[in-house]
Protein backbone atom coordinates (compact mmCIF):
# COMPACT_ATOMS: atom_id res chain seq x y z
CA UNK A 1 0.00 0.00 0.00
CA UNK A 2 1.34 3.46 -0.69
CA UNK A 3 2.52 6.01 1.79
CA UNK A 4 2.77 3.02 4.43
CA UNK A 5 6.27 2.65 5.30
CA UNK A 6 6.48 1.84 8.70
CA UNK A 7 7.51 -1.65 9.57
CA UNK A 8 5.09 -2.23 12.39
CA UNK A 9 1.83 -0.91 10.02
CA UNK A 10 2.97 -3.22 7.71
CA UNK A 11 3.00 -6.02 10.05
CA UNK A 12 -0.18 -5.11 11.28
CA UNK A 13 -1.44 -5.12 7.44
CA UNK A 14 -0.77 -8.49 6.83
CA UNK A 15 -2.93 -9.49 9.97
CA UNK A 16 -5.57 -6.80 9.04
CA UNK A 17 -5.73 -8.61 5.70
CA UNK A 18 -7.08 -12.12 7.31
CA UNK A 19 -9.49 -10.06 9.15
CA UNK A 20 -11.06 -8.13 6.17
CA UNK A 21 -11.28 -11.97 4.07
CA UNK A 22 -13.08 -13.15 6.24
CA UNK A 23 -15.35 -10.58 6.92
CA UNK A 24 -15.80 -10.42 3.14
CA UNK A 25 -16.83 -14.22 3.43
CA UNK A 26 -19.25 -13.79 6.10
CA UNK A 27 -20.38 -10.97 3.66
CA UNK A 28 -20.94 -13.05 1.11
CA UNK A 29 -23.12 -15.65 3.33
CA UNK A 30 -25.04 -12.95 4.37
CA UNK A 31 -25.85 -11.67 0.85
CA UNK A 32 -26.73 -15.80 0.35
CA UNK A 33 -28.96 -15.92 2.96
CA UNK A 34 -31.34 -12.54 1.78
CA UNK A 35 -31.02 -13.77 -2.12
CA UNK A 36 -30.80 -17.30 -2.61
CA UNK A 37 -30.95 -19.62 -0.04
CA UNK A 38 -33.73 -22.41 0.88
CA UNK A 39 -35.86 -22.20 3.71
CA UNK A 40 -34.27 -25.14 5.24
CA UNK A 41 -31.00 -23.83 5.15
CA UNK A 42 -31.35 -20.74 7.32
CA UNK A 43 -29.83 -22.95 10.36
CA UNK A 44 -27.04 -24.18 9.52
CA UNK A 45 -26.00 -21.21 7.64
CA UNK A 46 -26.66 -19.69 10.93
CA UNK A 47 -23.84 -21.79 12.09
CA UNK A 48 -21.41 -21.39 9.25
CA UNK A 49 -21.89 -17.40 9.62
CA UNK A 50 -21.18 -17.86 13.85
CA UNK A 51 -18.37 -19.82 13.13
CA UNK A 52 -16.62 -17.22 11.29
CA UNK A 53 -17.39 -14.53 13.57
CA UNK A 54 -15.90 -16.27 15.90
CA UNK A 55 -12.54 -16.73 14.53
CA UNK A 56 -12.60 -13.08 13.61
CA UNK A 57 -13.00 -12.28 17.03
CA UNK A 58 -10.05 -14.89 17.69
CA UNK A 59 -7.93 -12.68 14.99
CA UNK A 60 -9.02 -9.56 17.18
CA UNK A 61 -7.54 -10.93 20.31
CA UNK A 62 -4.93 -12.72 19.13
CA UNK A 63 -1.75 -11.45 21.11
CA UNK A 64 0.82 -10.68 18.64
CA UNK A 65 -1.81 -8.69 16.94
CA UNK A 66 -2.60 -6.82 19.73
CA UNK A 67 0.80 -6.56 20.76
CA UNK A 68 1.60 -4.65 17.21
CA UNK A 69 -1.48 -2.41 17.46
CA UNK A 70 0.10 -1.26 21.07
CA UNK A 71 3.57 -0.59 19.51
CA UNK A 72 1.54 0.88 16.74
CA UNK A 73 0.03 3.44 18.93
CA UNK A 74 3.37 4.59 20.30
CA UNK A 75 5.42 4.87 17.37
CA UNK A 76 6.40 8.14 15.46
CA UNK A 77 6.48 10.47 12.54
CA UNK A 78 3.66 8.23 10.79
CA UNK A 79 2.11 9.30 7.39
CA UNK A 80 -1.28 10.58 6.83
CA UNK A 81 -2.45 6.88 6.26
CA UNK A 82 -0.44 5.55 8.79
CA UNK A 83 -2.34 7.65 11.70
CA UNK A 84 -5.12 6.96 10.09
CA UNK A 85 -4.70 2.94 9.88
CA UNK A 86 -3.91 3.07 13.47
CA UNK A 87 -6.97 5.16 14.50
CA UNK A 88 -9.40 2.70 12.52
CA UNK A 89 -7.90 -0.39 14.25
CA UNK A 90 -8.26 1.70 17.37
CA UNK A 91 -11.72 2.41 16.74
CA UNK A 92 -13.01 -1.27 15.83
CA UNK A 93 -10.33 -2.59 18.22
CA UNK A 94 -12.28 -1.37 21.31
CA UNK A 95 -15.29 -3.16 21.59
CA UNK A 96 -12.82 -6.15 21.52
CA UNK A 97 -10.57 -5.66 24.11
CA UNK A 98 -12.99 -2.91 26.71
CA UNK A 99 -16.03 -4.34 26.87
CA UNK A 100 -15.65 -8.62 28.48
CA UNK A 101 -16.08 -11.56 26.44
CA UNK A 102 -18.84 -12.73 28.76
CA UNK A 103 -20.88 -9.63 28.13
CA UNK A 104 -20.97 -9.63 24.61
CA UNK A 105 -21.75 -13.59 24.87
CA UNK A 106 -24.43 -12.34 27.66
CA UNK A 107 -25.57 -9.65 24.78
CA UNK A 108 -25.86 -11.92 22.00
CA UNK A 109 -28.10 -14.41 24.19
CA UNK A 110 -30.45 -11.68 25.21
CA UNK A 111 -30.87 -10.11 21.58
CA UNK A 112 -31.82 -13.58 20.53
CA UNK A 113 -34.27 -14.07 22.67
CA UNK A 114 -35.64 -10.76 22.03
CA UNK A 115 -36.10 -10.82 18.52
CA UNK A 116 -38.17 -13.76 18.56
CA UNK A 117 -40.86 -11.83 21.67
CA UNK A 118 -40.57 -8.37 19.64
CA UNK A 119 -41.95 -9.81 16.81
CA UNK A 120 -44.23 -11.56 18.65
CA UNK A 121 -45.45 -8.34 20.90
CA UNK A 122 -45.52 -6.50 17.25
CA UNK A 123 -48.27 -9.01 16.13
CA UNK A 124 -49.99 -8.98 19.38
CA UNK A 125 -49.46 -5.20 19.73
CA UNK A 126 -48.65 -6.60 23.38
CA UNK A 127 -45.39 -4.29 24.62
CA UNK A 128 -45.05 -6.11 27.73
CA UNK A 129 -44.11 -9.24 26.34
CA UNK A 130 -40.99 -7.59 24.82
CA UNK A 131 -40.62 -5.24 27.86
CA UNK A 132 -38.46 -7.83 30.15
CA UNK A 133 -35.94 -8.22 27.03
CA UNK A 134 -35.89 -4.36 26.75
CA UNK A 135 -35.22 -3.91 30.10
CA UNK A 136 -32.38 -6.13 29.70
CA UNK A 137 -30.76 -4.78 26.78
CA UNK A 138 -30.97 -1.31 28.66
CA UNK A 139 -29.12 -2.48 31.33
CA UNK A 140 -26.71 -4.38 29.59
CA UNK A 141 -26.21 -1.05 26.76
CA UNK A 142 -25.32 0.72 30.37
CA UNK A 143 -22.86 -1.27 31.08
CA UNK A 144 -21.00 -1.55 27.78
CA UNK A 145 -21.13 1.95 28.29
CA UNK A 146 -19.40 2.01 31.19
CA UNK A 147 -15.97 -0.12 29.49
CA UNK A 148 -15.81 1.84 26.79
CA UNK A 149 -16.22 4.89 29.03
CA UNK A 150 -17.71 8.18 27.43
CA UNK A 151 -17.50 12.28 29.17
CA UNK A 152 -20.38 13.07 30.59
CA UNK A 153 -23.21 11.00 29.01
CA UNK A 154 -23.25 7.07 28.75
CA UNK A 155 -25.68 7.18 25.47
CA UNK A 156 -22.23 8.65 23.72
CA UNK A 157 -20.69 5.35 24.00
CA UNK A 158 -23.32 4.27 22.40
CA UNK A 159 -23.45 6.41 19.55
CA UNK A 160 -19.76 6.35 19.28
CA UNK A 161 -20.02 2.72 18.06
CA UNK A 162 -22.09 3.37 14.79
CA UNK A 163 -20.82 7.13 14.52
CA UNK A 164 -16.99 7.80 15.16
CA UNK A 165 -17.08 10.29 17.45
CA UNK A 166 -21.06 11.99 17.34
CA UNK A 167 -22.53 12.78 20.66
CA UNK A 168 -25.82 13.67 22.05
CA UNK A 169 -24.79 16.95 22.16
CA UNK A 170 -23.97 17.07 18.61
CA UNK A 171 -27.09 15.36 18.01
CA UNK A 172 -29.71 17.37 20.44
CA UNK A 173 -27.46 20.83 18.52
CA UNK A 174 -28.45 19.45 15.38
CA UNK A 175 -31.74 18.05 15.95
CA UNK A 176 -33.49 21.23 17.38
CA UNK A 177 -32.65 23.19 14.63
CA UNK A 178 -33.90 20.23 12.45
CA UNK A 179 -37.81 20.04 14.79
CA UNK A 180 -37.35 23.98 14.93
CA UNK A 181 -37.34 24.56 11.05
CA UNK A 182 -39.46 21.50 10.05
CA UNK A 183 -42.12 20.90 12.44
CA UNK A 184 -43.87 24.81 11.43
CA UNK A 185 -43.17 24.13 7.68
CA UNK A 186 -45.05 20.37 7.25
CA UNK A 187 -48.18 22.46 8.76
CA UNK A 188 -47.68 24.57 5.60
CA UNK A 189 -47.46 21.93 3.53
CA UNK A 190 -50.52 20.18 4.58
CA UNK A 191 -51.99 23.59 4.89
CA UNK A 192 -51.08 24.70 1.36
CA UNK A 193 -53.69 25.35 -1.57
CA UNK A 194 -51.63 22.95 -3.95
CA UNK A 195 -51.61 19.88 -0.82
CA UNK A 196 -53.25 16.28 -1.24
CA UNK A 197 -51.86 13.04 -0.16
CA UNK A 198 -54.01 11.01 -2.83
CA UNK A 199 -52.65 9.73 -6.11
CA UNK A 200 -54.57 8.56 -8.62
CA UNK A 201 -52.27 6.55 -10.34
CA UNK A 202 -50.91 4.45 -6.91
CA UNK A 203 -54.28 3.07 -5.58
CA UNK A 204 -54.13 -0.73 -4.59
CA UNK A 205 -55.60 -1.55 -8.20
CA UNK A 206 -53.49 -0.25 -10.72
CA UNK A 207 -51.07 -2.63 -12.20
CA UNK A 208 -46.86 -1.58 -12.90
CA UNK A 209 -45.28 -5.28 -14.59
CA UNK A 210 -42.42 -5.90 -12.87
CA UNK A 211 -40.32 -6.37 -16.00
CA UNK A 212 -41.11 -3.77 -16.85
CA UNK A 213 -39.93 -1.55 -13.40
CA UNK A 214 -36.65 -3.59 -13.84
CA UNK A 215 -35.71 -2.10 -17.59
CA UNK A 216 -36.38 1.14 -16.15
CA UNK A 217 -34.15 0.77 -13.00
CA UNK A 218 -31.33 -1.16 -14.98
CA UNK A 219 -31.33 2.08 -17.19
CA UNK A 220 -31.20 4.56 -13.90
CA UNK A 221 -28.64 2.48 -12.61
CA UNK A 222 -26.62 2.82 -15.77
CA UNK A 223 -27.06 6.61 -15.57
CA UNK A 224 -25.83 6.76 -12.11
CA UNK A 225 -22.84 5.26 -13.20
CA UNK A 226 -23.07 1.87 -11.79
CA UNK A 227 -20.60 -0.79 -13.01
CA UNK A 228 -21.95 -3.94 -13.75
CA UNK A 229 -18.36 -5.42 -14.28
CA UNK A 230 -17.61 -4.64 -10.60
CA UNK A 231 -21.35 -5.06 -9.53
CA UNK A 232 -24.80 -6.63 -9.66
CA UNK A 233 -28.19 -6.24 -8.70
CA UNK A 234 -30.49 -8.79 -7.39
CA UNK A 235 -33.94 -8.98 -5.64
CA UNK A 236 -34.22 -9.40 -1.47
CA UNK A 237 -37.62 -9.03 0.98
CA UNK A 238 -35.56 -5.54 2.51
CA UNK A 239 -33.34 -4.20 -0.13
CA UNK A 240 -29.36 -3.69 0.85
CA UNK A 241 -26.08 -3.44 -0.30
CA UNK A 242 -23.34 -5.27 0.50
CA UNK A 243 -19.20 -4.84 -0.54
CA UNK A 244 -17.46 -8.42 -1.15
CA UNK A 245 -14.65 -6.77 -2.74
CA UNK A 246 -13.20 -3.70 -4.20
CA UNK A 247 -14.59 -5.12 -7.80
CA UNK A 248 -17.31 -6.98 -6.22
CA UNK A 249 -20.61 -4.72 -5.09
CA UNK A 250 -24.01 -6.15 -4.31
CA UNK A 251 -27.01 -4.64 -4.35
CA UNK A 252 -30.63 -5.53 -3.97
CA UNK A 253 -33.83 -4.06 -4.65
CA UNK A 254 -37.51 -5.15 -4.50
CA UNK A 255 -40.62 -4.54 -6.42
CA UNK A 256 -44.14 -3.75 -5.49
CA UNK A 257 -46.23 -3.89 -8.84
CA UNK A 258 -49.21 -1.67 -7.47
CA UNK A 259 -46.47 0.33 -6.97
CA UNK A 260 -43.75 1.49 -9.31
CA UNK A 261 -41.94 3.99 -6.95
CA UNK A 262 -41.06 1.96 -4.66
CA UNK A 263 -38.66 -0.18 -6.34
CA UNK A 264 -37.46 3.23 -8.03
CA UNK A 265 -36.56 4.86 -5.41
CA UNK A 266 -35.27 1.83 -2.86
CA UNK A 267 -32.61 0.99 -6.10
CA UNK A 268 -31.51 4.64 -6.47
CA UNK A 269 -30.80 4.70 -2.84
CA UNK A 270 -28.57 1.51 -2.73
CA UNK A 271 -26.90 2.29 -5.66
CA UNK A 272 -26.10 5.81 -3.54
CA UNK A 273 -24.14 3.03 -0.89
CA UNK A 274 -22.99 1.07 -4.11
CA UNK A 275 -20.98 4.21 -6.14
CA UNK A 276 -19.84 4.83 -2.65
CA UNK A 277 -17.77 1.49 -2.68
CA UNK A 278 -17.01 1.75 -6.47
CA UNK A 279 -15.07 5.13 -6.33
CA UNK A 280 -13.17 4.24 -2.93
CA UNK A 281 -9.27 4.31 -3.92
CA UNK A 282 -8.66 0.83 -4.89
CA UNK A 283 -5.23 0.65 -2.70
CA UNK A 284 -6.95 0.88 0.47
CA UNK A 285 -8.94 -2.77 -0.58
CA UNK A 286 -8.49 -5.19 2.61
CA UNK A 287 -6.97 -2.90 4.96
CA UNK A 288 -8.28 -0.23 7.83
CA UNK A 289 -8.85 2.37 5.16
CA UNK A 290 -11.42 0.04 3.27
CA UNK A 291 -15.13 0.91 3.25
CA UNK A 292 -17.46 3.69 3.83
CA UNK A 293 -16.57 5.81 6.75
CA UNK A 294 -19.56 5.75 8.66
CA UNK A 295 -23.00 4.59 8.82
CA UNK A 296 -23.76 8.69 8.54
CA UNK A 297 -21.48 9.42 5.84
CA UNK A 298 -22.96 6.32 4.14
CA UNK A 299 -26.38 7.17 4.35
CA UNK A 300 -25.81 10.57 2.88
CA UNK A 301 -24.45 9.19 -0.53
CA UNK A 302 -27.66 6.78 -0.49
CA UNK A 303 -29.90 9.38 0.65
CA UNK A 304 -28.86 12.31 -1.67
CA UNK A 305 -29.08 9.93 -4.67
CA UNK A 306 -32.33 8.96 -3.86
CA UNK A 307 -33.80 12.40 -2.61
CA UNK A 308 -31.42 14.90 -4.00
CA UNK A 309 -31.24 13.22 -7.27
CA UNK A 310 -33.96 10.33 -7.60
CA UNK A 311 -36.03 12.80 -6.85
CA UNK A 312 -35.47 16.07 -7.97
CA UNK A 313 -38.51 17.67 -9.73
CA UNK A 314 -35.67 17.96 -13.04
CA UNK A 315 -34.80 14.39 -12.53
CA UNK A 316 -38.35 13.47 -12.57
CA UNK A 317 -39.70 16.01 -15.49
CA UNK A 318 -36.42 13.81 -17.46
CA UNK A 319 -37.68 10.36 -16.70
CA UNK A 320 -41.40 11.17 -17.18
CA UNK A 321 -41.34 10.29 -20.85
CA UNK A 322 -39.97 7.21 -19.68
CA UNK A 323 -42.11 6.04 -17.58
CA UNK A 324 -44.97 6.89 -19.37
CA UNK A 325 -43.92 4.94 -22.52
CA UNK A 326 -43.78 2.02 -20.47
CA UNK A 327 -46.78 2.59 -18.19
CA UNK A 328 -48.89 4.60 -21.13
CA UNK A 329 -52.23 3.40 -20.10
CA UNK A 330 -51.67 3.49 -16.32
CA UNK A 331 -50.46 7.29 -16.43
CA UNK A 332 -52.73 8.14 -19.26
CA UNK A 333 -53.66 12.06 -19.03
CA UNK A 334 -51.00 11.97 -15.98
CA UNK A 335 -48.71 15.56 -16.50
CA UNK A 336 -45.43 15.53 -14.64
CA UNK A 337 -46.27 17.69 -12.16
CA UNK A 338 -48.92 15.39 -11.24
CA UNK A 339 -45.74 12.86 -10.84
CA UNK A 340 -43.35 14.89 -9.34
CA UNK A 341 -45.83 15.37 -6.19
CA UNK A 342 -46.41 11.55 -6.09
CA UNK A 343 -42.80 11.06 -5.64
CA UNK A 344 -42.33 14.33 -3.56
CA UNK A 345 -45.51 13.13 -1.31
CA UNK A 346 -45.03 14.93 1.43
CA UNK A 347 -47.54 12.95 4.26
CA UNK A 348 -46.90 13.24 8.27
CA UNK A 349 -47.14 9.20 9.08
CA UNK A 350 -46.36 6.77 12.04
CA UNK A 351 -44.25 4.13 9.84
CA UNK A 352 -40.85 5.37 9.65
CA UNK A 353 -40.17 3.38 6.70
CA UNK A 354 -42.46 4.69 4.88
CA UNK A 355 -41.72 8.19 5.72
CA UNK A 356 -41.17 11.31 3.15
CA UNK A 357 -38.40 13.42 2.42
CA UNK A 358 -39.42 16.08 4.64
CA UNK A 359 -40.77 13.95 7.89
CA UNK A 360 -38.66 11.31 7.62
CA UNK A 361 -35.90 12.83 9.81
CA UNK A 362 -38.11 13.63 12.48
CA UNK A 363 -38.77 10.19 12.96
CA UNK A 364 -35.01 10.10 13.85
CA UNK A 365 -35.42 12.58 16.20
CA UNK A 366 -37.98 10.92 17.96
CA UNK A 367 -35.81 7.52 18.37
CA UNK A 368 -32.64 9.72 19.25
CA UNK A 369 -34.66 11.60 22.20
CA UNK A 370 -36.15 8.19 23.41
CA UNK A 371 -32.67 6.34 23.63
CA UNK A 372 -31.31 9.08 25.44
CA UNK A 373 -33.87 9.32 27.66
CA UNK A 374 -34.24 5.74 28.43
CA UNK A 375 -29.98 5.48 28.99
CA UNK A 376 -30.16 8.52 31.41
CA UNK A 377 -32.85 6.81 32.86
CA UNK A 378 -35.49 10.03 32.38
CA UNK A 379 -38.04 7.41 30.66
CA UNK A 380 -38.45 4.18 32.35
CA UNK A 381 -38.97 0.68 30.22
CA UNK A 382 -42.36 0.48 31.17
CA UNK A 383 -43.27 4.05 30.02
CA UNK A 384 -41.65 3.73 26.80
CA UNK A 385 -45.16 3.58 24.88
CA UNK A 386 -46.60 6.25 25.93
CA UNK A 387 -43.40 8.79 25.52
CA UNK A 388 -43.12 7.36 22.11
CA UNK A 389 -46.76 8.46 21.78
CA UNK A 390 -46.28 11.72 23.67
CA UNK A 391 -43.25 12.86 21.28
CA UNK A 392 -44.83 11.65 17.87
CA UNK A 393 -47.83 13.79 18.33
CA UNK A 394 -45.67 16.60 19.15
CA UNK A 395 -42.97 16.13 16.16
CA UNK A 396 -45.53 14.62 13.57
CA UNK A 397 -48.80 15.52 14.32
CA UNK A 398 -49.81 11.95 14.38
CA UNK A 399 -50.59 9.48 16.98
CA UNK A 400 -49.95 6.03 17.72
CA UNK A 401 -53.14 3.86 17.94
CA UNK A 402 -51.14 0.88 19.27
CA UNK A 403 -47.75 -0.22 20.17
CA UNK A 404 -47.22 -2.06 16.97
CA UNK A 405 -47.50 1.03 15.28
CA UNK A 406 -45.48 3.09 17.47
CA UNK A 407 -43.12 1.89 19.80
CA UNK A 408 -42.84 -1.62 18.54
CA UNK A 409 -42.28 -0.94 14.93
CA UNK A 410 -38.51 -1.01 14.62
CA UNK A 411 -36.36 -3.88 15.17
CA UNK A 412 -33.35 -1.67 16.25
CA UNK A 413 -33.69 -2.37 19.91
CA UNK A 414 -34.31 -6.10 20.40
CA UNK A 415 -30.92 -6.48 18.29
CA UNK A 416 -29.54 -4.01 20.98
CA UNK A 417 -28.63 -1.54 18.56
CA UNK A 418 -29.21 1.59 20.58
CA UNK A 419 -27.20 4.81 19.10
CA UNK A 420 -27.96 3.07 15.88
CA UNK A 421 -30.79 5.13 14.48
CA UNK A 422 -29.18 8.99 14.82
CA UNK A 423 -26.96 8.06 11.97
CA UNK A 424 -29.93 8.33 9.18
CA UNK A 425 -30.79 11.58 10.20
CA UNK A 426 -27.28 12.37 9.76
CA UNK A 427 -27.01 10.96 6.47
CA UNK A 428 -29.20 13.63 5.30
CA UNK A 429 -27.29 16.88 6.89
CA UNK A 430 -24.03 15.29 5.07
CA UNK A 431 -26.16 14.63 1.69
CA UNK A 432 -27.72 18.63 1.22
CA UNK A 433 -24.01 19.92 3.11
CA UNK A 434 -22.52 18.00 0.07
CA UNK A 435 -24.83 19.03 -2.51
CA UNK A 436 -24.65 22.70 -1.60
CA UNK A 437 -20.56 22.44 -2.48
CA UNK A 438 -21.20 20.65 -5.75
CA UNK A 439 -23.96 23.45 -7.19
CA UNK A 440 -20.73 25.77 -7.31
CA UNK A 441 -18.98 22.94 -9.66
CA UNK A 442 -21.74 21.41 -11.26
CA UNK A 443 -24.80 22.52 -12.33
CA UNK A 444 -26.86 19.98 -10.68
CA UNK A 445 -30.58 21.31 -12.16
CA UNK A 446 -29.52 21.71 -15.19
CA UNK A 447 -27.81 18.13 -16.26
CA UNK A 448 -30.54 16.07 -14.41
CA UNK A 449 -32.81 17.80 -16.54
CA UNK A 450 -30.27 15.95 -19.43
CA UNK A 451 -30.07 12.75 -17.21
CA UNK A 452 -26.59 13.50 -17.39
CA UNK A 453 -26.00 11.83 -13.79
CA UNK A 454 -21.99 10.98 -14.79
CA UNK A 455 -20.87 15.17 -13.51
CA UNK A 456 -22.51 14.19 -10.00
CA UNK A 457 -20.79 10.93 -9.69
CA UNK A 458 -17.44 11.99 -11.10
CA UNK A 459 -17.63 15.02 -8.50
CA UNK A 460 -18.41 12.80 -5.54
CA UNK A 461 -15.55 9.86 -6.49
CA UNK A 462 -13.21 13.05 -6.77
CA UNK A 463 -14.37 15.07 -3.29
CA UNK A 464 -15.31 12.33 -1.38
CA UNK A 465 -15.87 8.40 -1.76
CA UNK A 466 -11.96 7.90 -2.89
CA UNK A 467 -11.46 9.27 0.53
CA UNK A 468 -12.97 5.47 1.89
CA UNK A 469 -12.24 5.82 5.61
CA UNK A 470 -8.87 7.52 5.89
CA UNK A 471 -10.53 10.93 7.77
CA UNK A 472 -13.08 9.97 10.69
CA UNK A 473 -16.81 11.97 9.29
CA UNK A 474 -16.40 15.17 11.21
CA UNK A 475 -13.42 15.74 9.22
CA UNK A 476 -14.25 14.12 5.96
CA UNK A 477 -17.17 16.62 6.14
CA UNK A 478 -14.86 19.93 6.73
CA UNK A 479 -12.38 18.45 4.07
CA UNK A 480 -15.18 18.26 1.31
CA UNK A 481 -17.21 21.17 2.40
CA UNK A 482 -15.10 23.47 4.68
CA UNK A 483 -17.22 23.65 7.29
CA UNK A 484 -18.56 21.88 10.38
CA UNK A 485 -21.71 19.85 9.76
CA UNK A 486 -24.96 22.14 9.98
CA UNK A 487 -28.30 21.60 9.71
CA UNK A 488 -28.91 24.93 7.93
CA UNK A 489 -28.23 23.26 4.90
CA UNK A 490 -30.50 20.87 4.97
CA UNK A 491 -33.67 22.75 6.47
CA UNK A 492 -32.95 25.12 3.62
CA UNK A 493 -32.88 22.58 0.90
CA UNK A 494 -36.06 21.11 2.27
CA UNK A 495 -38.01 24.37 2.22
CA UNK A 496 -36.72 25.52 -0.88
CA UNK A 497 -37.51 22.48 -2.75
CA UNK A 498 -41.12 21.67 -1.32
CA UNK A 499 -42.13 25.37 -1.17
CA UNK A 500 -41.62 25.50 -5.07
CA UNK A 501 -43.44 21.76 -5.24
CA UNK A 502 -46.14 23.11 -3.54
CA UNK A 503 -46.82 26.65 -4.04
CA UNK A 504 -45.64 27.88 -0.35
CA UNK A 505 -44.80 32.00 -0.66
CA UNK A 506 -41.44 32.49 1.10
CA UNK A 507 -39.60 35.43 2.59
Amino acid sequence: MKNVNNPTIKKLLEKYKEISLLGKVNALLGWDLNVNLPRQASAFRSEQSAYIAEVITDKWLDSKFRSLLEKANSEKDLTLEEKAIVRNLNFTAKIYYKVPKELIIENEKVTSGAFIDWRTAKEENNFKKFQPHLTKIVEIDKQIAEHLGYKSNPYDALLDLYEPELTAAECTRLFNGIKKELVPFIKKITKSKDYTDQIKFINGLTHYPKADQEKILNYTVEKMGFDFSRGRVDISAHPFTTTLGPHDIRTTTFYSETDFRESFTSSVHETGHALYELGINSDFASTPLEGGVSLGVHEGMSRFWENMVGKNPNFLRFVTPIFKSFYDKQLAGVDEAELIKAFDLVKPSLIRIHADEVTYSLHIVLRFEMENEIINGKIAVKDAPEAWREKSKKLLGVEPKTDSEGVLQDVHWAYGNLGYFPAYAMGNLYGAQVLSVMQKKVNVDKELLRGNLLPVKNWLDENLHQYGSLYFPSELIKKVTGKPLDYTYFTEYIIKKYSEIYGIATK
